[in-house]
Protein backbone atom coordinates (compact mmCIF):
# COMPACT_ATOMS: atom_id res chain seq x y z
CA UNK A 1 0.00 0.00 0.00
CA UNK A 2 2.70 2.36 0.80
CA UNK A 3 5.00 1.36 -1.47
CA UNK A 4 1.71 2.21 -4.05
CA UNK A 5 1.39 5.22 -3.35
CA UNK A 6 4.96 6.17 -3.26
CA UNK A 7 5.03 5.11 -6.80
CA UNK A 8 1.76 6.89 -7.84
CA UNK A 9 1.25 10.16 -5.92
CA UNK A 10 3.24 12.46 -7.94
CA UNK A 11 2.86 15.21 -5.07
CA UNK A 12 4.79 12.86 -2.70
CA UNK A 13 7.47 11.46 -5.30
CA UNK A 14 8.59 15.46 -6.47
CA UNK A 15 8.86 15.95 -2.30
CA UNK A 16 11.73 13.14 -2.46
CA UNK A 17 13.08 13.70 -5.69
CA UNK A 18 13.79 17.45 -4.32
CA UNK A 19 14.69 16.22 -1.14
CA UNK A 20 17.34 13.99 -2.94
CA UNK A 21 18.84 17.16 -4.89
CA UNK A 22 19.03 18.97 -1.63
CA UNK A 23 20.90 15.86 0.44
CA UNK A 24 22.79 15.80 -3.61
CA UNK A 25 24.03 19.44 -3.26
CA UNK A 26 24.99 18.70 0.64
CA UNK A 27 27.11 15.76 0.01
CA UNK A 28 28.68 17.32 -3.08
CA UNK A 29 29.67 20.71 -0.87
CA UNK A 30 30.80 18.22 1.73
CA UNK A 31 33.01 16.22 0.05
CA UNK A 32 34.28 18.63 -2.83
CA UNK A 33 32.53 16.53 -5.37
CA UNK A 34 29.90 17.40 -8.21
CA UNK A 35 26.17 17.28 -7.50
CA UNK A 36 25.15 15.63 -10.82
CA UNK A 37 27.43 12.54 -9.66
CA UNK A 38 24.95 12.37 -6.14
CA UNK A 39 22.07 12.92 -8.07
CA UNK A 40 22.93 9.72 -10.70
CA UNK A 41 23.63 7.21 -7.51
CA UNK A 42 20.52 8.60 -5.18
CA UNK A 43 18.36 8.54 -7.79
CA UNK A 44 19.38 5.34 -8.85
CA UNK A 45 19.13 3.85 -5.08
CA UNK A 46 16.44 5.53 -4.24
CA UNK A 47 14.56 3.86 -7.20
CA UNK A 48 15.91 0.60 -6.29
CA UNK A 49 14.65 0.55 -2.76
CA UNK A 50 11.10 2.08 -4.07
CA UNK A 51 10.96 5.53 -2.68
CA UNK A 52 11.13 6.64 -6.59
CA UNK A 53 9.90 5.13 -9.69
CA UNK A 54 11.72 4.30 -12.71
CA UNK A 55 9.26 6.22 -14.82
CA UNK A 56 6.89 8.83 -14.20
CA UNK A 57 5.72 10.78 -17.27
CA UNK A 58 5.00 14.13 -15.35
CA UNK A 59 8.36 14.07 -13.96
CA UNK A 60 10.03 13.05 -16.98
CA UNK A 61 8.67 15.97 -18.63
CA UNK A 62 10.15 18.07 -15.79
CA UNK A 63 13.60 16.83 -15.92
CA UNK A 64 13.40 17.53 -19.76
CA UNK A 65 12.52 20.93 -19.10
CA UNK A 66 15.22 20.93 -16.83
CA UNK A 67 18.11 19.54 -19.20
CA UNK A 68 16.80 22.32 -21.81
CA UNK A 69 17.31 24.95 -19.05
CA UNK A 70 20.44 24.15 -18.26
CA UNK A 71 21.88 23.70 -22.00
CA UNK A 72 20.04 27.87 -22.62
CA UNK A 73 21.58 28.76 -19.84
CA UNK A 74 25.00 27.64 -21.01
CA UNK A 75 24.70 28.61 -24.08
CA UNK A 76 23.78 32.04 -22.85
CA UNK A 77 26.97 32.19 -20.97
CA UNK A 78 28.96 31.18 -23.93
CA UNK A 79 30.52 34.07 -26.52
CA UNK A 80 28.90 33.26 -29.67
CA UNK A 81 32.63 34.27 -31.51
CA UNK A 82 34.35 31.76 -29.23
CA UNK A 83 32.11 28.93 -30.47
CA UNK A 84 32.36 29.13 -33.86
CA UNK A 85 36.37 29.30 -33.78
CA UNK A 86 35.73 26.03 -31.98
CA UNK A 87 33.01 24.45 -33.78
CA UNK A 88 36.07 24.51 -36.81
CA UNK A 89 38.46 23.06 -34.71
CA UNK A 90 36.09 20.22 -33.63
CA UNK A 91 35.30 18.20 -36.75
CA UNK A 92 37.88 16.02 -36.28
CA UNK A 93 37.14 15.09 -32.64
CA UNK A 94 33.71 14.45 -33.04
CA UNK A 95 34.33 12.30 -36.10
CA UNK A 96 37.48 10.26 -34.31
CA UNK A 97 35.13 10.10 -31.10
CA UNK A 98 32.71 9.00 -32.57
CA UNK A 99 34.53 5.69 -34.56
CA UNK A 100 36.24 4.65 -31.85
CA UNK A 101 33.38 3.95 -28.83
CA UNK A 102 31.72 2.35 -31.54
CA UNK A 103 34.24 0.32 -32.56
CA UNK A 104 35.09 -0.48 -28.52
CA UNK A 105 31.31 -1.63 -28.06
CA UNK A 106 31.52 -3.46 -31.00
CA UNK A 107 34.71 -5.33 -30.01
CA UNK A 108 33.45 -5.84 -26.91
CA UNK A 109 30.34 -7.59 -27.91
CA UNK A 110 32.41 -9.64 -30.37
CA UNK A 111 34.40 -11.44 -27.77
CA UNK A 112 31.24 -12.42 -25.52
CA UNK A 113 30.45 -14.48 -28.38
CA UNK A 114 27.16 -12.11 -29.80
CA UNK A 115 25.99 -11.71 -33.19
CA UNK A 116 26.30 -8.89 -35.29
CA UNK A 117 23.18 -7.27 -34.83
CA UNK A 118 23.98 -7.04 -31.35
CA UNK A 119 27.24 -6.17 -31.74
CA UNK A 120 26.06 -3.50 -34.02
CA UNK A 121 24.03 -1.69 -31.47
CA UNK A 122 26.46 -2.24 -28.84
CA UNK A 123 28.36 0.02 -30.54
CA UNK A 124 25.69 2.54 -31.60
CA UNK A 125 24.68 3.35 -27.96
CA UNK A 126 28.32 4.09 -27.12
CA UNK A 127 28.89 6.99 -30.08
CA UNK A 128 26.96 10.28 -28.80
CA UNK A 129 28.09 12.12 -25.98
CA UNK A 130 26.16 13.02 -22.72
CA UNK A 131 27.31 16.82 -23.49
CA UNK A 132 24.74 18.20 -20.95
CA UNK A 133 26.04 16.01 -18.25
CA UNK A 134 29.65 17.36 -19.09
CA UNK A 135 28.93 20.96 -19.19
CA UNK A 136 26.98 21.03 -15.68
CA UNK A 137 30.01 18.63 -14.12
CA UNK A 138 32.08 21.89 -15.96
CA UNK A 139 30.04 24.62 -14.33
CA UNK A 140 30.13 22.93 -11.05
CA UNK A 141 34.09 23.29 -11.46
CA UNK A 142 33.75 26.60 -12.95
CA UNK A 143 35.16 25.52 -16.06
CA UNK A 144 32.36 25.94 -18.27
CA UNK A 145 33.72 28.77 -19.91
CA UNK A 146 37.31 27.26 -21.08
CA UNK A 147 38.58 27.04 -23.75
CA UNK A 148 38.44 22.89 -23.81
CA UNK A 149 34.27 23.58 -22.62
CA UNK A 150 33.97 24.97 -26.18
CA UNK A 151 35.34 22.00 -28.06
CA UNK A 152 33.54 19.81 -25.53
CA UNK A 153 30.26 21.27 -26.46
CA UNK A 154 31.10 22.04 -30.11
CA UNK A 155 32.36 18.21 -30.86
CA UNK A 156 29.13 17.18 -29.08
CA UNK A 157 27.33 19.29 -31.56
CA UNK A 158 28.36 17.64 -34.80
CA UNK A 159 28.68 14.24 -32.97
CA UNK A 160 24.46 14.62 -32.45
CA UNK A 161 24.51 15.02 -35.99
CA UNK A 162 26.48 12.37 -37.22
CA UNK A 163 24.66 10.26 -34.02
CA UNK A 164 21.38 10.50 -35.76
CA UNK A 165 22.62 9.30 -39.47
CA UNK A 166 23.93 6.53 -37.54
CA UNK A 167 20.55 5.66 -36.26
CA UNK A 168 19.36 5.98 -39.38
CA UNK A 169 21.81 3.58 -41.11
CA UNK A 170 22.88 0.55 -38.61
CA UNK A 171 19.48 0.30 -36.47
CA UNK A 172 17.68 -0.89 -39.56
CA UNK A 173 21.05 -2.81 -40.75
CA UNK A 174 20.79 -4.69 -37.25
CA UNK A 175 17.47 -5.11 -37.45
CA UNK A 176 17.95 -6.91 -41.01
CA UNK A 177 20.81 -8.85 -39.51
CA UNK A 178 18.50 -10.19 -36.65
CA UNK A 179 16.19 -11.61 -38.40
CA UNK A 180 17.07 -15.09 -40.13
CA UNK A 181 17.66 -15.00 -44.15
CA UNK A 182 17.01 -10.81 -43.46
CA UNK A 183 19.21 -9.36 -46.49
CA UNK A 184 21.37 -6.47 -45.11
CA UNK A 185 20.65 -3.57 -47.48
CA UNK A 186 20.81 -0.04 -46.79
CA UNK A 187 18.34 2.33 -46.48
CA UNK A 188 19.65 5.31 -48.85
CA UNK A 189 16.24 6.89 -49.38
CA UNK A 190 15.92 6.96 -45.10
CA UNK A 191 19.57 8.40 -44.74
CA UNK A 192 18.90 11.19 -47.37
CA UNK A 193 15.92 12.66 -45.31
CA UNK A 194 17.96 12.79 -42.48
CA UNK A 195 20.72 14.75 -43.77
CA UNK A 196 18.01 17.17 -45.58
CA UNK A 197 16.50 17.47 -41.89
CA UNK A 198 20.03 18.65 -40.73
CA UNK A 199 20.57 20.97 -43.44
CA UNK A 200 17.37 22.80 -42.82
CA UNK A 201 17.48 23.13 -38.88
CA UNK A 202 20.31 24.40 -39.13
CA UNK A 203 19.78 26.83 -41.93
CA UNK A 204 16.69 27.95 -40.02
CA UNK A 205 18.49 28.36 -37.01
CA UNK A 206 21.18 29.85 -38.72
CA UNK A 207 18.74 32.76 -40.58
CA UNK A 208 17.17 32.97 -37.06
CA UNK A 209 20.31 34.18 -35.42
CA UNK A 210 21.25 36.10 -37.78
CA UNK A 211 18.02 38.49 -38.58
CA UNK A 212 15.93 37.75 -35.37
CA UNK A 213 18.85 38.77 -32.88
CA UNK A 214 20.51 41.09 -35.08
CA UNK A 215 23.77 42.84 -34.25
CA UNK A 216 22.93 45.52 -36.13
CA UNK A 217 20.06 46.76 -38.46
CA UNK A 218 20.83 48.38 -41.78
CA UNK A 219 20.05 51.96 -42.02
CA UNK A 220 19.43 51.87 -46.15
CA UNK A 221 20.59 49.38 -48.55
CA UNK A 222 23.55 50.54 -51.16
CA UNK A 223 22.93 50.96 -54.70
CA UNK A 224 25.86 48.33 -55.98
CA UNK A 225 24.85 46.62 -53.22
CA UNK A 226 25.89 42.14 -53.98
CA UNK A 227 22.81 39.96 -53.52
CA UNK A 228 24.19 39.00 -50.37
CA UNK A 229 23.91 42.44 -48.86
CA UNK A 230 20.62 42.69 -50.81
CA UNK A 231 19.43 39.23 -48.94
CA UNK A 232 20.91 40.33 -45.47
CA UNK A 233 19.14 44.05 -46.24
CA UNK A 234 15.42 42.66 -46.48
CA UNK A 235 15.53 39.98 -44.17
CA UNK A 236 17.10 42.43 -41.73
CA UNK A 237 14.20 44.42 -42.30
CA UNK A 238 11.80 41.52 -42.17
CA UNK A 239 12.44 40.53 -38.73
CA UNK A 240 13.12 44.23 -37.19
CA UNK A 241 9.08 43.76 -36.05
CA UNK A 242 9.61 40.37 -33.93
CA UNK A 243 13.49 41.17 -33.15
CA UNK A 244 14.43 39.53 -29.86
CA UNK A 245 15.54 43.05 -27.95
CA UNK A 246 12.23 44.54 -28.86
CA UNK A 247 10.57 41.83 -26.81
CA UNK A 248 13.20 41.22 -24.40
CA UNK A 249 12.72 45.05 -23.48
CA UNK A 250 8.74 44.95 -23.43
CA UNK A 251 7.67 46.85 -20.27
CA UNK A 252 11.19 48.23 -19.54
CA UNK A 253 12.41 44.48 -18.89
CA UNK A 254 9.50 42.96 -16.78
CA UNK A 255 8.96 40.01 -18.42
CA UNK A 256 12.21 39.25 -19.36
CA UNK A 257 13.14 36.13 -17.86
CA UNK A 258 9.69 34.62 -19.24
CA UNK A 259 10.77 35.41 -23.23
CA UNK A 260 13.95 33.91 -22.12
CA UNK A 261 12.09 30.37 -20.80
CA UNK A 262 9.80 31.15 -24.01
CA UNK A 263 12.76 30.72 -26.45
CA UNK A 264 14.67 27.94 -24.29
CA UNK A 265 11.22 25.90 -25.04
CA UNK A 266 10.94 27.15 -28.79
CA UNK A 267 14.08 26.30 -29.84
CA UNK A 268 13.81 23.07 -28.08
CA UNK A 269 10.89 22.22 -29.96
CA UNK A 270 12.35 23.42 -33.30
CA UNK A 271 15.06 21.09 -32.42
CA UNK A 272 12.80 18.36 -31.61
CA UNK A 273 10.54 18.91 -34.94
CA UNK A 274 13.93 17.79 -36.97
CA UNK A 275 15.60 14.87 -34.76
CA UNK A 276 17.81 16.45 -32.30
CA UNK A 277 17.40 16.41 -28.62
CA UNK A 278 15.50 19.91 -27.39
CA UNK A 279 18.86 21.00 -25.57
CA UNK A 280 20.63 21.10 -28.73
CA UNK A 281 18.05 23.74 -29.98
CA UNK A 282 17.72 25.50 -26.01
CA UNK A 283 21.87 25.90 -26.27
CA UNK A 284 21.51 27.64 -29.54
CA UNK A 285 19.08 29.82 -28.53
CA UNK A 286 21.33 30.86 -25.40
CA UNK A 287 24.46 31.10 -28.08
CA UNK A 288 22.51 34.06 -29.86
CA UNK A 289 21.48 35.83 -27.02
CA UNK A 290 24.09 38.84 -25.62
CA UNK A 291 24.13 41.20 -22.94
CA UNK A 292 24.17 44.44 -24.90
CA UNK A 293 20.27 43.11 -25.97
CA UNK A 294 19.23 43.71 -21.97
CA UNK A 295 20.88 47.14 -21.49
CA UNK A 296 18.92 50.21 -20.62
CA UNK A 297 20.40 53.61 -20.16
CA UNK A 298 19.25 53.88 -17.03
CA UNK A 299 19.15 50.49 -15.53
CA UNK A 300 22.83 49.94 -17.03
CA UNK A 301 22.63 45.66 -16.41
CA UNK A 302 19.82 45.23 -14.09
CA UNK A 303 17.65 43.06 -16.14
CA UNK A 304 20.82 41.23 -17.25
CA UNK A 305 22.08 40.31 -13.93
CA UNK A 306 18.15 39.46 -12.68
CA UNK A 307 17.34 37.32 -15.86
CA UNK A 308 20.61 35.30 -15.73
CA UNK A 309 20.06 34.84 -11.91
CA UNK A 310 16.03 33.60 -12.75
CA UNK A 311 17.72 31.22 -15.49
CA UNK A 312 21.08 29.80 -13.45
CA UNK A 313 18.05 28.68 -10.85
CA UNK A 314 15.48 27.11 -12.80
CA UNK A 315 18.99 25.19 -14.43
CA UNK A 316 20.90 24.48 -11.87
CA UNK A 317 19.25 24.05 -8.39
CA UNK A 318 15.18 23.44 -9.46
CA UNK A 319 14.27 21.77 -13.02
CA UNK A 320 17.75 20.48 -13.97
CA UNK A 321 19.20 18.21 -11.38
CA UNK A 322 15.67 16.17 -11.61
CA UNK A 323 17.01 15.05 -15.03
CA UNK A 324 19.71 13.88 -13.43
CA UNK A 325 17.54 11.95 -10.51
CA UNK A 326 15.69 10.69 -13.31
CA UNK A 327 18.70 9.40 -15.36
CA UNK A 328 19.93 7.41 -11.82
CA UNK A 329 16.26 5.89 -11.75
CA UNK A 330 16.31 4.62 -14.69
CA UNK A 331 19.70 1.70 -13.39
CA UNK A 332 17.29 -0.98 -12.06
CA UNK A 333 19.71 -2.95 -10.33
CA UNK A 334 19.49 -7.04 -10.87
CA UNK A 335 22.20 -8.94 -9.27
CA UNK A 336 20.99 -12.65 -10.09
CA UNK A 337 22.02 -11.02 -13.94
CA UNK A 338 24.92 -8.99 -12.47
CA UNK A 339 26.61 -11.63 -10.82
CA UNK A 340 27.18 -13.09 -14.22
CA UNK A 341 27.69 -10.35 -16.60
CA UNK A 342 29.70 -8.30 -14.34
CA UNK A 343 33.07 -9.14 -15.94
CA UNK A 344 31.30 -7.90 -18.82
CA UNK A 345 30.63 -4.83 -17.46
CA UNK A 346 34.02 -4.39 -16.81
CA UNK A 347 35.34 -5.17 -20.54
CA UNK A 348 33.14 -2.39 -21.98
CA UNK A 349 33.04 0.03 -19.71
CA UNK A 350 37.19 -0.24 -19.51
CA UNK A 351 37.51 -0.16 -23.67
CA UNK A 352 35.05 2.51 -24.07
CA UNK A 353 36.51 4.13 -21.19
CA UNK A 354 39.91 4.20 -23.01
CA UNK A 355 39.05 4.16 -26.80
CA UNK A 356 37.02 7.27 -26.14
CA UNK A 357 39.34 9.41 -23.66
CA UNK A 358 42.46 8.42 -26.89
CA UNK A 359 40.43 8.98 -29.31
CA UNK A 360 38.63 12.24 -28.62
CA UNK A 361 42.20 13.91 -27.00
CA UNK A 362 44.34 12.66 -29.83
CA UNK A 363 41.74 14.21 -31.98
CA UNK A 364 41.61 17.73 -30.29
CA UNK A 365 45.38 18.46 -30.11
CA UNK A 366 46.09 16.77 -33.83
CA UNK A 367 43.13 17.95 -35.58
CA UNK A 368 42.15 20.78 -33.58
CA UNK A 369 44.95 22.09 -32.28
CA UNK A 370 44.51 22.06 -28.76
CA UNK A 371 47.60 22.00 -26.05
CA UNK A 372 48.00 18.78 -24.10
CA UNK A 373 45.79 19.64 -20.89
CA UNK A 374 43.12 20.76 -23.24
CA UNK A 375 42.84 17.90 -25.39
CA UNK A 376 43.01 15.46 -22.35
CA UNK A 377 40.09 17.59 -20.99
CA UNK A 378 38.24 17.11 -23.87
CA UNK A 379 38.59 13.78 -24.08
CA UNK A 380 37.57 13.46 -20.80
CA UNK A 381 34.46 15.16 -21.39
CA UNK A 382 33.47 13.27 -23.81
CA UNK A 383 33.02 10.13 -21.66
CA UNK A 384 29.38 10.29 -21.18
CA UNK A 385 26.82 8.38 -22.96
CA UNK A 386 23.93 10.09 -24.11
CA UNK A 387 20.13 9.61 -24.24
CA UNK A 388 20.47 8.05 -27.22
CA UNK A 389 22.05 4.66 -25.99
CA UNK A 390 18.58 4.59 -23.97
CA UNK A 391 16.54 5.22 -26.98
CA UNK A 392 19.02 2.47 -28.91
CA UNK A 393 18.66 -0.20 -26.10
CA UNK A 394 14.84 0.22 -25.50
CA UNK A 395 14.31 -0.18 -29.20
CA UNK A 396 16.68 -3.48 -29.25
CA UNK A 397 14.97 -4.87 -26.28
CA UNK A 398 11.90 -3.82 -24.96
CA UNK A 399 10.84 -3.27 -29.35
CA UNK A 400 12.68 -5.88 -31.00
CA UNK A 401 14.00 -7.86 -28.42
CA UNK A 402 16.97 -8.23 -29.89
CA UNK A 403 18.93 -8.11 -26.94
CA UNK A 404 18.37 -10.76 -24.24
CA UNK A 405 18.00 -9.64 -20.41
CA UNK A 406 22.10 -10.47 -19.46
CA UNK A 407 22.69 -7.75 -22.76
CA UNK A 408 20.17 -5.54 -21.28
CA UNK A 409 21.79 -5.16 -17.81
CA UNK A 410 25.18 -4.95 -19.33
CA UNK A 411 24.74 -2.18 -21.30
CA UNK A 412 22.73 -0.12 -18.31
CA UNK A 413 25.37 -0.84 -16.42
CA UNK A 414 28.19 0.30 -18.39
CA UNK A 415 26.53 3.14 -19.38
CA UNK A 416 25.68 3.92 -15.43
CA UNK A 417 29.64 3.81 -15.10
CA UNK A 418 30.57 5.86 -17.66
CA UNK A 419 28.20 8.59 -16.73
CA UNK A 420 29.44 8.79 -13.17
CA UNK A 421 33.16 8.75 -14.21
CA UNK A 422 32.54 12.34 -16.31
CA UNK A 423 32.18 14.08 -12.55
CA UNK A 424 35.12 11.95 -11.40
CA UNK A 425 37.14 11.84 -14.29
CA UNK A 426 36.59 16.08 -14.29
CA UNK A 427 37.65 16.74 -11.09
CA UNK A 428 40.24 14.84 -11.18
CA UNK A 429 41.93 17.09 -13.87
CA UNK A 430 40.93 20.06 -13.11
CA UNK A 431 44.43 20.48 -10.68
CA UNK A 432 45.70 19.80 -13.71
CA UNK A 433 44.13 21.49 -16.23
CA UNK A 434 44.89 24.47 -13.98
CA UNK A 435 48.21 24.37 -13.72
CA UNK A 436 48.38 23.48 -10.01
CA UNK A 437 50.01 19.77 -10.45
CA UNK A 438 52.19 18.67 -13.00
CA UNK A 439 51.52 15.08 -15.40
CA UNK A 440 53.84 13.90 -17.41
CA UNK A 441 53.53 10.51 -19.82
CA UNK A 442 56.74 9.17 -22.16
CA UNK A 443 58.13 12.67 -21.65
CA UNK A 444 55.32 14.60 -22.55
CA UNK A 445 53.56 17.29 -20.74
CA UNK A 446 50.09 16.42 -20.47
CA UNK A 447 49.44 19.20 -17.40
CA UNK A 448 49.11 22.83 -18.43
Amino acid sequence: MIQDMLQHNVWLISSFILAIVILAKYLAKRTATVDVLWLIVLGALCSNIGLIPEHHEVLEYIGEWGIVFVMFALGFDEDLDHFAKGLRRSIGIAIIGAIFPFLAGFISAKLFGYSDSVAMLWGLTMTATAVSLTMVSLKAKNLHKSTAATGIMTAAVVDDVLSLIGVAIIVPLALAAAKSGGQIAIDFGNIAVITLKVLIFFSIALIIGLFAFPERVPKKLEAKSSLLQKIDYFLTKLFIPVSIKRFLMLYSGEFTPLIMVFLALSMGALADLFGFHPAIGAYIAGLFLKKDYFLFEDKKDTIYRHSKLVMDHLAFTIFGPIFFVNLGSKIIFDFSIFSHIWWQVLVLFTLVFVFQIASAAFAAHYTGGYRWHESVMIGLGMLGRAELAFIVIDIAYTEFHIFDDAQFQALIFATFLLNISVPLVINWWKPYYEGKKELRLLGIKLSR
